[in-house]
């Protein structure tokens, strides 16, 4: 059997025209799961420095020759992903004003997904999708920059992952062209995959079934158990077995036990690597005089594997808590992370980590709550995960040994708090800005508005409500994204502005279903669409939908009538101005929501902070 295995980076794959068979499985990758993992993996080993930059290895496709093209035989849903990813970077960089060399990038790009073939006279795509599911939506995309047709299941997703890397993209656009540039570099020449040509499809499917069965080869967690077996004395052999084996047990509750390398890498930046590491880094690490000194699981092997079973077994329960995404869990506080920085994020567990090995419940809940503050400004302001990182990595070496909330409280007030306090100004231009599809997934941007719900409510002495509560809501447009007739109120200049003012986040609010499915109907603006919405507004049992109608009130000189006269929370018409007005409040209403140690954020006095920077 012949077989052919290469590494290749990404502008490698120009050598190759791929068509996956219509045999082949769908695209099922989803956007807040495999694709959002796919970001975070490749964003955790990407370094801005090009000289620090190293080769990430992605994975591996198989592949059979067919008539000048390769069917992909294993690997479709990561080599689909990549084609999305090159029209996301194509169509970030086409629009804009480019130089000669970051012409060329574009013009790499480009060629990486299609080429002009001169002896057919015909364009040929780079990847084709032949199984009915997908039917022409790839090639639209790579040829036209948008897809217009009927939607299957499969288009869904594909659609829903380039959105998702789409928006990822942009946050290093925001931060200029050069640092969007520097990362499609690092994309298009340090990621890394194994391009395995059979002879034939048997052959092929050898491999694949060979691969599947037999897995990778040892990892740094292997490597690691081994150190402590050459390292212990025989006595504690079965101690360190048993004690790996509840390692092992810990990461499959999680349901991480197939990518163990994480825990780890997680492991020891909180603990004893000073800064960010690589997970191709790790087991270097460990074994340099550094790494030996911090560790010590030369000296005591069987202490550092207890070590790594109390904390993972921290981690597996803040994995499973931050993945809830519902009320009844065992560290709400951590399940609120999940919430406002998406389920699938682990960053937080840096810090939650770094904390003594007997810290109780309460510590690791008060922390996870300066951390969901953190990440709600963070994210408004469209910071990137890799910088959250690199701060992460820092302040965790502040954290460790700490396991009261007092100590906690010392660090938050000279880490997070000074970060964020000397980002305030910026952060009230972002809000005052920003759109709802900023919060997207959905069940974040209602968690957001369900915490200033409870806000709202705590204020008024009434019960707040559970995260289950809201995350059955819907969200309304105040001003409708369909109006009748295509009418628009002659105060907008046109559409463009009509429709930046309909997703604002000042002009949606949380309904049930039933009533949203009502207020549907009153999209004609030209009669009294608003008020029979405010009539609707007032059957809800959301409060801040209640007090859209200006007349709503809870007897007299109550808590919930004072928040509406202090907050200025009253509209009797509806509007662009009152738009921007609604957004102001949400805006005091955030700064109330997410605090640290107790404190507003804007109440902080900014030169008395030092802003904190990842290195």
């Amino acid at each position: 059997m012949e077989i052919k295995a290469e590494v290749k980076s990404i502008t490698k794959l120009k050598d190759y025209f791929f068509l996956v068979p219509d045999y082949q499985r769908e695209y099922v990758w989803k956007p807040d799961d495999q694709v959002e993992q796919f970001i975070i993996d490749i964003d955790n080993e990407y370094e801005p420095n090009p000289q620090l930059q190293k080769s990430y290895f992605i994975g591996s496709i198989i592949i059979v020759e067919n008539k000048g093209k390769f069917d992909v035989i294993d690997g479709q849903q990561r080599l689909t992903t990549v084609v999305l990813s090159l029209c996301a970077f194509r169509d970030l960089l086409k629009p804009l004003e480019l130089d000669s060399k970051q012409k060329k990038y574009l013009q790499t790009i480009e060629e990486l997904l299609s080429d002009f073939d001169i002896t057919t006279d015909e364009t040929k795509l780079r990847l084709e999708l032949q199984y009915e599911e997908s039917k022409d939506y790839l090639s639209k995309l790579i040829q036209e920059g948008k897809y217009e047709d009927d939607e299957t299941p499969s288009i869904k997703k594909m659609k829903q992952a380039y959105d998702r890397l789409h928006t990822h993209y942009t946050g290093y656009l925001k931060e200029g062209l050069e640092s969007l540039i520097s990362y499609a570099r690092y994309f298009l020449t340090k990621i890394e995959l194994v391009v395995i040509e059979s002879e034939n499809l048997s052959s092929a499917l050898k491999i694949f079934e060979t691969i599947n069965q037999r897995g990778a080869g040892l990892n740094a967690m292997d490597l690691v158990k081994n150190l402590l077996f050459s390292e212990a004395k025989e006595s504690d052999f079965q101690k360190i077995k048993d004690t790996w084996k509840e390692i092992i047990y810990s990461l499959q509750k999680c349901n991480e036990d197939g990518s163990p390398l994480r825990f780890l890498r997680y492991f020891l930046m909180a603990r004893y690597h000073d800064g960010i590491i690589r997970e191709d880094d790790i087991y270097k690490w460990i074994i340099s005089p550094e790494g030996k000194a911090a560790t010590k699981y030369q000296a005591q092997p069987l202490d550092f594997a207890k070590e790594l079973q109390r904390i993972a077994k921290r981690y597996a329960e803040l994995v499973v808590a931050t993945e809830l995404v519902k009320d009844g869990g065992d560290y709400p506080k951590t399940t609120n992370i999940g919430f406002v920085n998406k389920y699938k994020s682990r960053q937080h567990l840096i810090l939650l980590l770094a904390l003594d090995v007997t810290t109780d419940k309460a510590t690791l809940e008060y922390l996870a709550q300066q951390i969901e503050s953190f990440f709600f400004f963070s994210n408004t302001m469209g910071i990137q995960a890799k910088n959250n990182e690199g701060l992460f990595a820092k302040w965790a070496k502040e954290l460790r040994g700490k396991k009261s909330i007092d100590e906690v409280k010392e660090i938050v007030s000279t880490t997070l708090m000074p970060y964020i306090a000397a980002k305030v100004p910026q952060f009230k231009s972002d809000f005052l800005n920003i759109t709802h599809g900023s919060y997207n997934p959905l069940y974040r941007l209602r968690y957001i508005l369900g915490k200033m719900e409870n806000t709202v409510l705590a204020k008024a002495g009434l019960p707040v409500k559970g995260n289950d509560f809201f995350y059955d809501l819907q969200i309304e447009h105040i001003l409708p994204q369909t109006p009748k007739n295509d009418f628009i109120p002659n105060e907008f200049v046109d559409k463009d502005e009509y429709y930046g003012m309909v997703y604002k986040l000042g002009n949606v609010l949380l309904l049930e279903s039933t009533i949203n499915q009502a207020v549907n109907n009153f999209n004609d603006l030209n009669n009294d669409w608003f008020e029979k919405k405010q009539n609707e507004y007032t059957k809800s049992d959301v409060v801040t939908s209640n007090l859209m109608n200006h007349e709503y009130s809870i007897g007299k000189n109550t808590a919930i009538n004072k928040f509406k006269a202090d907050y200025g929370y009253s509209f009797d018409s509806w509007g662009k101005e009152k738009i921007k007005e609604r957004q102001k409040v949400l805006l005091e209403l955030a700064f109330e929501s997410w605090k640290f140690n107790g404190s507003r954020i804007d109440k902080i006095e900014v030169a008395e902070t030092i802003e904190t920077e990842a290195e």
